[in-house]
């Protein structure tokens, strides 16, 4: 009889062959024919082609282990080859790199950073330094990498530790701002990374180095603003890892830091510092600020943040950071069509329900994320760990003001879009048109409505996220309308947003005036008819619907899609009030964000 190896002893082998690979490389000559054509000149690394396959991925590992098992490697050709990884990570598919390459990768990594080249007082220790983190962000959110990242957190604190003081070149700035931002984004990464959780909040020292670089000579300077920036916005994705005792502990430490041991800076500044990028990093905003941090915070100025101000029509108008007339009136012209088609579907008559108040819808639109982040956070007191939101207030109330803060696509550049406008506008024509009261009125069963409707009015009847979740479902795992009627937020989103969809999508196509007969009962406050009438519709259209689901399924079924390229940086990761000026991205700093 064999035994099976436990699954650590499995682990330690796999790393065990993945070394023992990279140690051949030094012994044995690799093939060379993709490693010249990375090494070219004439090679374009950032687009898109033949270079951007996992066969030349395996061959630059190869090649980086076989030159750092060297004592005095080409670190020009190290440099390529590390810059290429950089490249791949954005252009080159990931489905074929196996758990063997990726920890034949790792083992280069701990190569890279023990080497004396690494560790050199020069630019192009500093260059590899670069690559180093960049890789770290890039890569090591993946399952076979982050189990192997605390060592690599070690050398990232002692990147802060040797640039504390003394001349830094432009070479060095780069690698200290990549560090810095390293330590952010795989902060951001640690939310939905326990291995990266538990590596960034059990490291020893590593919100000390954090906070022992800011105090230090390059921490803060009169020409170099950028290094404290980056080191707060890092402990603020830090502290969102926290329990609430360590979370408040840092939060007292990071402002004793700013009020007392950097002498240098007056009231004012520490308070901006504070809040942007500390508190809104955190996702606290003015409600924190007011009540527990009355005196360390910088509120903005709702007419600075928000010059822009755009009548669509007597009930909807646009705020904005900065729009042009012709996105103004794109704007405009999208939501009062889309107000047409809602009336159409609901047979609403144009009507608002009783005693509601919310006349006027005020769309309030930031450049972007960063602009969103900390803008709608500091002035309306919203989390925005979101893609947008809408604040539908106490529309009994007079006077009351309905808004829906949004930002611009920025991704989509130089095509303009505003990020889940239709949706949201929906949310607010729902609550206007069909139900009454305001958010949380009616006990249950209204989260189906409200997102499966905001997603059918958006959308219409092509919706790839539904379509994408329906194709990946096994028929067995479909939910039963009964189960979608009662969907709840904690459902999560696939249930909340593409199930939802697909119900509403369903009865409507189904007879026309399923949707309407539910809208009268909301209504008229008519709570026991409305749930009546789902136990209806589930008890005598689940069939159907089962039916439904099935042949839509097979109907767009279809072999998997590759992944989209390019993968670029998360839209969220980093905030554009941090880039500094003097570091923009070059042809040999690229990032694709």
């Amino acid at each position: 009889m064999y035994s099976i190896p436990s699954l650590s002893a499995r682990f330690i082998l796999f790393f065990t062959v993945a070394t023992v690979l990279v140690g051949a490389c030094s012994r044995k000559p690799v093939a060379n024919d993709e490693v010249a054509q990375i090494l070219s000149p004439n090679s374009q690394l950032w687009e898109t082609g033949d270079i951007h396959t996992p066969e030349y991925f395996r061959q630059a590992i190869q090649q980086l282990g076989q030159l750092l098992s060297t004592p005095a490697p080409d670190t020009g050709k190290v440099d390529r080859l590390m810059y290429y990884l950089r490249a791949y990570s954005y252009l080159g598919p990931y489905e074929e790199i196996d758990h063997m390459q990726w920890l034949t990768l790792d083992t280069v990594m701990t190569r890279l950073r023990q080497h004396p080249v690494f560790s050199a007082d020069s630019d192009k220790a500093a260059r590899l330094q670069e690559h180093f983190a960049v890789t770290l962000f890039r890569y090591y959110d993946r399952a076979p990498l982050a189990a192997r990242l605390p060592a690599h957190v070690d050398t990232l604190q002692a990147v802060l530790e040797r640039y504390q003081r003394g001349d830094l070149s432009v070479s060095k700035q780069y690698a200290l701002w990549e560090s810095l931002r390293a330590i952010g984004f795989l902060g951001y990464q640690a939310r939905s990374n326990q291995l990266i959780a538990d590596t960034l909040l059990h490291h020893k020292r590593l919100e000390k180095t954090l906070l022992e670089f800011s105090r230090s000579d390059n921490g803060y300077t009169e020409e170099r603003h950028w290094p404290l920036n980056h080191t707060l916005w890092a402990l603020g994705n830090l502290q969102l890892l926290m329990d609430e005792e360590q979370g408040e502990l840092l939060d007292e430490t990071v402002w004793r830091l700013l009020s007392r041991d950097l002498s240098g800076l007056n009231q004012g500044q520490q308070q901006a510092l504070y809040t942007r990028p500390y508190l809104v990093t955190s996702f606290r905003g003015k409600s924190a600020c007011e009540e527990e941090f009355p005196e360390r915070c910088a509120l903005p100025d709702a007419s600075v943040a928000l010059p822009i101000s755009h009548n669509c029509s007597e009930s909807l108008i646009i705020r904005a950071n900065s729009m042009g007339d012709a996105a103004l009136l794109s704007a405009c012209e999208q939501m009062l069509a889309q107000e047409q088609d809602f009336h159409l579907k609901l047979a609403s008559d144009g009507q608002p329900v009783a005693e509601d108040h919310n006349d006027k819808l005020e769309v309030v639109v930031f450049d972007n994320y960063s602009q969103y982040n900390q803008y709608a956070s500091l002035l309306f007191d919203i989390n925005t760990n979101n893609g947008g939101m809408y604040l539908e207030g106490t529309p009994e109330e007079p006077g009351n003001q309905a808004r829906f803060i949004a930002f611009e696509a920025f991704w989509k550049d130089p095509d303009f879009t505003i990020w889940n406008l239709e949706h949201e506008y929906v949310h607010y024509l729902d609550g206007r048109f069909n139900k009454r009261g305001g958010f949380g009125h009616f006990p249950s069963h209204m989260v189906w409505w409200s997102e499966g409707l905001a997603n059918y009015i958006a959308q219409g009847e092509e919706y790839d996220s539904a379509q994408r979740d329906l194709n990946e479902s096994r028929p067995s795992d479909y939910p039963s309308l009964a189960d979608i009627f009662a969907t709840t937020y904690e459902d999560g989103s696939t249930r909340v947003y593409s199930w939802s969809y697909l119900a509403i999508q369903f009865l409507y196509q189904q007879d026309r005036s399923h949707l309407s007969r539910l809208a009268d009962h909301l209504r008229a406050d008519d709570f026991e008819g409305y749930t009546a009438q789902l136990d209806k519709l589930a008890d005598t259209l689940q069939p159907a619907f089962a039916d439904w689901l099935r042949q839509r399924a097979s109907a767009n079924d279809s072999v998997d899609e590759p992944e989209k390229l390019p993968r670029r940086l998360y839209r969220y990761l980093y905030r554009d009030y941090l880039q500094p000026l003097e570091l923009s991205a070059g042809e040999q700093h690229r990032h694709l964000g």
